[in-house]
């Protein structure tokens, strides 16, 4: 691979996968040299099979489209003389080239041997807070055409674009941050490692710098900063629907009804004992949302991190759209630092790790806050501790300058184990506390009457009644509200 390389960019539609006996039905390929998209070639392709429903549905192939196209047999000598000597680039490169190479050898044809770059990896790396890497949302949010979606010769035209957008990101980091990209890049896909070394880049980065690291002075972030992110989340979610948010009168009721006992300043634990289909995550959503429209600052903590990522989701779905909303409460675990990072650095590891450290160094160059949050796909909560600030600060202390006049959202969402151990940095901040706990519920009613707020317990656990001093049932809620004695 070297400047005067040809890429290909190629996109296949197909029947199904390789190995399910999948046969191609449409190939198209971008042919991009000197960063310049210089010849397209598409075709369909017989298949010698019927085409699933799911896939006519998914494609908008029809049988009938590709009844009098060439077999794959009849192509193939052509298409493999187009790509010999090219660098083949697709989005999901490892789905693509080997398809592609199966069906060679099928025929018994001799395999392409070429280098390969993914264009997945590569957005994931040089726009690291993109809501989504999927074609269709990636390649419009970055403002490129895209009319017909999982049309080969479309999605290549356009993967094509993205491929050159790509180059120019590349093009406008400076020297240093591509000489680091590369010196950990080994464990990309393919060879997408080597085009870091094949962009000359900027001479020098004009911001700040920390031990061969660049980044952008640290700025006092404001409130729009820190949550900029998460409109296009949001917008995507609700496009989506990803889970169901569909609210049923009694949990309507059960909020109205609960509001009727809270009081602002005061400090009361109450425990919700649910029954089965009861609906509780959207009553407590709505709840804090009410509580929020009466400038409350609401706290939810949820058992585990995949029920926070969860009831988030959810909440995106529920909540109106200028009411802000975070996936955990600010704290400095949230912020990167600058010197665990540099060590990481120094140390090869796992694919998934090294993907991290890649995307952070690109990150750097753009971040106003330094706040982890702002990379919202593809970046495992697991690996936050590898690089999150939990001690003292840097020279560089993003914590202190994102939180400086920050306004907190009007509700959070945690989970239990970051709530234990962070919950003193960020507790003054919020007046209501919303626990949805099963395990270890008489330990966690003991926290929640210490705590100088007022704690609301959901639960479906009924050994631990006995701690509560009074209650009071509500049968068309199917719910159960107590109290704690203080």
């Amino acid at each position: 691979m070297d400047e005067k390389s040809t890429f290909a960019i190629v996109d296949l539609e197909t029947t199904a996968p390789f190995k399910e006996g999948g046969h191609i039905i449409q190939i198209g390929i971008s042919f991009v040299q000197n960063w310049k998209i210089i010849n397209n070639f598409q075709t369909m392709v017989n298949p010698g099979v019927r085409i699933p429903p799911q896939i006519v549905e998914l494609t908008g192939i029809q049988n009938a489209d590709v009844q009098d196209a060439p077999y794959f047999e009849d192509l193939a000598l052509m298409i493999h003389e187009q790509l010999a000597g090219t660098v083949f680039v697709a989005h999901n490169v490892h789905y693509d080239f080997p398809y592609l190479n199966g069906e060679f050898s099928r025929i018994k044809m001799r395999r392409l041997r070429l280098e390969s770059v993914d264009t997945v990896q590569l957005a994931q790396i040089l726009f690291p807070t993109m809501p989504s890497y999927k074609l269709d949302e990636l390649v419009e949010n970055l403002g490129i055409t895209l009319p017909r979606h999982h049309r080969a010769d479309q999605d290549a035209y356009a993967t094509a674009q993205l491929f050159l957008k790509l180059h120019d990101r590349m093009a406008s980091l400076s020297q240093n941050t591509l000489k680091n990209l590369s010196a950990s890049s080994s464990t990309l896909i393919g060879n997408t490692e080597n085009l870091f070394s094949l962009v000359k880049g900027q001479p020098k980065f004009k911001g700040s710098h920390y031990k061969e690291l660049d980044l952008l002075q640290v700025h006092r972030a404001k409130a729009d900063d820190l949550h900029a992110w998460l409109t296009e989340k949001r917008r995507f979610l609700t496009r989506k629907t990803p889970v169901t948010a569909v609210l049923r009168p009694r949990q309507e009721s059960f909020a109205n009804i609960f509001l009727s006992k809270l009081k602002k300043g005061s400090s009361k634990t109450f425990s919700v004992f649910s029954r089965p289909r009861f609906g509780k995550s959207n009553a407590y959503l709505l709840l804090a949302e009410k509580l929020a429209a009466k400038r409350a600052k609401v706290l939810i903590i949820e058992e585990d991190p995949q029920r926070k990522k969860l009831v988030f989701e959810k909440s995106q779905l529920l909540m109106p759209e200028k009411r802000s909303l975070f996936a955990n409460p600010i704290s400095r675990k949230d912020f990167i630092s600058l010197s665990k990072f540099r060590e990481a650095l120094a140390i090869e590891d796992s694919p998934t790790k090294q993907l991290a450290k890649l995307r952070l160094l690109v990150w750097l160059t753009e971040t106003k806050s330094g706040n982890l949050n702002e990379i919202v796909n593809g970046f495992p909560e697991s690996l936050y501790s590898l690089f999150a600030d939990q001690t003292s600060p840097d020279t560089f202390d993003y914590f202190k300058a994102g939180t400086h006049d920050y306004e907190f959202p009007d509700i959070a969402i945690t989970d239990l184990a970051s709530f234990l151990v962070t919950k003193h940095e960020f507790l003054s901040y919020y007046d209501y506390l919303i626990f949805d706990i099963d395990k270890g519920v008489s330990d966690l009613a003991d926290l929640a009457g210490n705590i100088d707020k007022t704690s609301i317990m959901f639960t479906q656990a009924k050994d631990y009644l006995k701690n509560w001093y009074s209650s009071r049932e509500f049968p068309d809620l199917a719910a159960t509200i107590l109290s704690l004695k203080q």
